[in-house]
């Protein structure tokens, strides 16, 4: 499984681009907004935070890299391709 971008605020995670795209088209419809998606490389996956509706003892959102969330997916399983992350949500 990998993460896919498919415009600056939503991501997917899925087997192929492809999928994800078709996927994404599929649930939310207008194919307009897909804007340069793109593979997420490693430096990426270790670079971008993903916040996790959880919350620390001080209150504060969890987050972690795309790549342990990544990691936590995959081992989670499920149906794939879906939204992976979102800046909207």
């Amino acid at each position: 499984m990998n993460v896919y971008a498919i415009n600056e605020y939503d991501w997917m995670i899925g087997a192929s681009l492809e999928d994800c795209i078709n996927e994404y088209i599929l649930c939310y419809g207008d194919p307009e907004i897909i804007d340069e998606p793109q593979e997420l490389t490693e430096t990426q996956l270790e670079s971008l935070t993903h916040f996790v509706d959880e919350r620390d003892e001080g209150g504060e959102l969890l987050k972690r890299t795309f790549k342990e969330q990544l990691a936590i997916e995959v081992a989670t399983g499920g149906d794939f391709p879906r939204l992976f992350t979102s800046t909207e949500y």
